[in-house]
């Protein structure tokens, strides 16, 4: 059974594991507690290994590959990318709320269609507040796990996690903590994080279902649609996440294997792209009404300039032969000028609700955590170099 969504909106806020963090006390009405989840997950799954390592002496050892301390992909999963995903939430999933309420704030939705949108909104809310989700999210994030260990290949595991036996890997004590505690929590929240994004595309396609109020002459370039770009800015921490999941093990690879960083540029490349079809993707539902309102666009203000300018020339080129500084002053010159002004952005307006500088920015964030492993092919001098060259 799942509870009812609050009456003010879609809350964005309250995807898994909402309701475990609720019942510890860890979430309150109006009071996520970002900073304190996050410094708790990160006492949770990254703490008991250092100190289970520790004990038993693999915390620092002779083989530094093997090092807990050196492990520098389970720093980026348990110290970077895992408070990221909940700190994520302060800035993420109210920026999305406030998106779902544009529709009714800005007038897209004429009064015929708003129960249309409050039906969106309801079963949205109902299913971010699913308890059956949030078990289903508990299972996939241990059947995750049991997934990598039937198929990650012992050879590249540091030794911390365990010890082999024959083709096996025996965990150790630090080991059975990240396979029981520490990865399925990274993964539930990915899951719910996952979960949040679907039914985000969900709405927007319901959304694009109704018939919106466009404007093809909007000063955003796409008819009133414009404010939807501001959700790839929001998703900037989870891009960066997801690119420190990804680009930890890889600094692993360089730095004790000797492995090269260009091995692995279809890797950064790819977890670029699909961050930026993740969360970009969901807009393009968008498209239809976006084209239509375009050829509508183009058609009207293309007749209204039209008819504009025949007046225009009516009045002012056989009679006004001379072009004096007082004539240009006239209002009709402005009245024109503007029209056209107006007329060129509902003819130039975007077919999709985001532009090309949004989706770069986004795939950037996924691609930053990389930039160590391209740095580690240059001398250290080389690096200082550069560096210096941004202070002189």
């Amino acid at each position: 059974m799942s509870a009812a969504p609050p009456a003010e909106g879609v809350p964005f806020e309250c995807a898994p594991p909402y309701h475990l963090e609720s019942r510890l006390g860890l979430i309150r009405a109006g009071q996520p507690q970002v900073v304190r989840r996050a410094i708790l997950a990160v006492t949770i799954a990254w703490l008991p290994l250092a100190l289970l390592t520790l004990v038993r002496g693999d915390f620092m050892r002779p083989d530094h590959v093997n090092a807990f301390i050196l492990d520098i992909g389970c720093h980026a999963r348990y110290l970077i990318a895992l408070p990221l995903l909940i700190l994520a939430e302060a800035l993420c999933a109210p920026r999305l709320t406030a998106i779902a309420g544009q529709f009714i704030a800005a007038g897209l939705i004429a009064e015929a269609d708003r129960r249309a949108y409050e039906r969106a909104v309801a079963s949205t809310g109902r299913l971010l507040h699913s308890r059956t989700a949030e078990v289903a999210a508990f299972i996939l994030a241990y059947a995750l796990v049991a997934s990598l260990i039937v198929s990650t290949p012992s050879a590249p595991v540091p030794l911390w996690h365990g010890v082999i036996w024959g083709e096996r890997l025996a965990p150790t004590p630090a080991g059975w903590w990240g396979l029981l505690v520490s990865l399925p929590l990274l993964f539930l929240l990915l899951l719910g994080w996952l979960w949040r994004v679907g039914l985000w595309a969900r709405f927007l396609w319901l959304m694009s279902r109704i018939e919106l109020r466009l404007v093809p002459s909007h000063p955003d370039g796409a008819g009133g649609l414009g404010f939807l770009s501001t959700s790839l800015e929001a998703f900037l921490p989870l891009a960066f996440a997801f690119g420190v999941l990804a680009a930890g093990p890889v600094l692993n690879f360089v730095i004790h294997r000797g492995a090269s960083p260009t091995q692995f540029r279809l890797q950064a490349v790819g977890v670029a792209v699909f961050t930026v079809v993740l969360f970009a993707s969901p807009l393009l539902v968008f498209m239809r009404r976006l084209l239509d309102a375009h050829h509508r666009g183009v058609l009207s203000y293309g007749a209204l300039t039209h008819r504009a300018g025949h007046e225009f020339e009516r009045e002012w080129l056989p009679a006004r032969q001379v072009i004096d500084e007082q004539t240009l002053k006239a209002p009709q010159f402005a009245a024109t000028n503007n029209l056209y002004a107006i007329a060129a952005r509902a003819i130039g307006m975007r077919r999709v609700p985001f532009d090309v500088r949004s989706v770069a920015v986004l795939g950037g964030a996924a691609l930053v955590p990389f930039v160590p492993a391209e740095l580690l092919r240059l001398p250290l001098d080389v690096i200082l170099q550069k560096v210096g060259g941004f202070f002189i």
